[in-house]
């Protein structure tokens, strides 16, 4: 039932966009929690019920899913819209006491800039309408949703990390599960997360998350990076192929996001993180 699930959104756009969102959710008969740019966590009267110590998106999430008062919790972004029938699969998705954590579709929109439509393909087109129901390892964060007590459980202390906890849950014996109606549109552009500095940043963060002391292994995830920016830009025109047309524009962003990802990704396996770590994940 929808009253058992908590809706949080965390701002990337703001504004106009955090609005659509959250009208979207209480159309859907869902508690939202809303997460805002400087780390004010709201109610759906728009009530202030907390304040995020560090304003990065995991630390946001996790402290969200704190202070969420359901059973269920689901986390958007506002740069996405929940279709009809979105909580409703949610719920219907947690209903068996094995799944601990379901995801669906994004369907990225025709209309974006160029910039954030690239974004969302290489972030996204994976997670596209075509995907069969049924488990898997991994799901979007721009739509996924858990049963808290195990979100909780599985979180380390810098906040929900996708793939951390995606391991976590499952070494636990949790199921993740694919929700076929469980579908978001991807209508609402991150001109922040769609610069080439922030790919930078966020390619150097993945890689240092994983990058191993001994030199053997960095020269290693080094010779990967240099080679990441066309299996990248590969992979996304698979994904596009089966999400829309493909513009020249966006093939040219693409290039570009996956090129400084990559250098994001040398740096991170040769020098680690940068100083800020976590925070640069904005």
């Amino acid at each position: 039932m929808a009253e058992d699930l908590t809706v949080i959104i965390v701002a990337l756009a703001g504004g106009q966009a955090l609005r659509a969102s959250a009208e979207a959710v209480r159309s859907q008969g869902c508690n939202p929690l809303v997460v805002s740019r400087d780390g004010i966590v709201t109610d759906g009267a728009g009530k202030q019920i907390g304040t995020v110590e560090h304003c990065n998106i995991p630390f946001k999430r996790k402290s969200a899913v704190e202070i969420a008062p359901t059973p269920l919790v689901a986390l958007i972004e506002d740069t996405v819209i929940p279709q009809p029938g979105w909580a409703d699969a949610v719920v219907s998705a947690l209903e068996s006491p094995a799944v601990v954590a379901c995801g669906g579709p994004v369907v990225v929109a025709n209309g974006l800039p160029a910039s954030s439509r690239a974004l969302a393909l290489s972030e996204y087109g994976a997670y596209n309408v075509r995907r069969l129901a049924g488990a898997v390892s991994a799901l979007p964060g721009c739509n996924f949703a858990f049963r808290r007590d195990a979100l909780l459980g599985a979180m380390a202390d810098g906040g929900l990390v996708d793939q951390i906890v995606f391991e976590r849950l499952q070494e636990q014996g949790g199921q993740l599960v694919w929700a076929s109606g469980m579908a978001v549109d991807f209508c609402h552009a991150n001109s922040d997360g769609a610069r080439l500095a922030t790919r930078f940043q966020h390619g150097r963060i993945y890689a240092s998350s994983g990058a191993s002391r001994k030199v053997g292994r960095r020269a290693s995830a080094a010779a990967k990076a240099l080679l990441l920016p066309p299996i990248l830009t590969t992979r996304s025109l698979r994904h596009a192929a089966q999400a829309g047309k493909l513009s020249v524009p966006t093939l040219g962003w693409l290039m570009l996001q996956h090129t400084a990802w990559a250098a994001g990704e040398l740096a991170g396996a040769i020098f680690g993180s940068s100083a800020n770590g976590l925070s640069e994940w904005q």
